[in-house]
């Protein structure tokens, strides 16, 4: 015979239904920091496959040769980057280094527009679920190439965005960009494949 819920049932479950899915682990869990120390010290360290699954190019904004792209870091990628650079370093002092720590969910952007660029003056507006996502900080620098010669003049800007990573889920991700220019670029990003 079927017997309906109790009515807490219902609610609890409407609730879990209604919170979005984080791709990501919030804080990091043990086994996910060991999954990040492995990955990031196995023979010939984090792979060009896996890292370019964080990148993507933008080619709508582009000076020359130089093309703007945006990389996206998580607090997984952020374990498995340090555990690749740290020499004699373990699973156990990688999680010791990162269990409870408060991490950040990062955006790298490159932006190439014009030579000679001004400082601070691109707008960028990341979307999330039909919802601007609010930066814990922002911070721009003037971007310039470099040579075998020393750098170029500046012609764009790196901005690095940071969010808190429980405020941003595994949906897509919306990252517009508009250089004082005139020149305007829209990317979209599959959030779900990332660690």
């Amino acid at each position: 015979m079927f017997k309906p819920w109790p009515a807490t049932g219902a609610v609890l479950l409407a609730f879990a239904l209604a919170i979005p899915a984080c791709a990501y682990d919030v804080p990091l869990t043990e086994n996910s920091i060991r999954d990040a120390y492995f990955l990031g010290t196995r023979m010939g360290g984090l792979n060009r496959d896996f890292i370019a699954r964080y990148a993507r190019l933008v080619p709508d904004l582009k000076q020359g040769n130089c093309t703007s792209d945006v990389r996206i870091e998580t607090p997984f990628l952020q374990v498995a980057d340090y555990s690749s650079k740290v020499p004699n370093y373990s699973a156990q002092s990688a999680v010791r280094d990162f269990f409870g720590r408060s991490m950040s969910f990062r955006i790298y952007l490159d932006v190439c527009y014009t030579v000679h660029a001004p400082a601070n003056a691109v707008k960028v507006k990341i979307i999330q679920n039909k919802k601007a996502a609010v930066p814990e900080s922002f911070e721009s620098t003037p971007y310039s190439e470099a040579t075998e010669f020393g750098f170029l003049p500046p012609n764009g800007e790196q901005i690095v965005l940071e969010f808190v990573p429980s405020k941003m889920d595994s949906s897509d991700l919306t990252v517009l960009i508009d250089a004082p220019d005139g020149q305007h670029a829209r990317l979209d990003l599959d959030l779900s494949t990332l660690r």
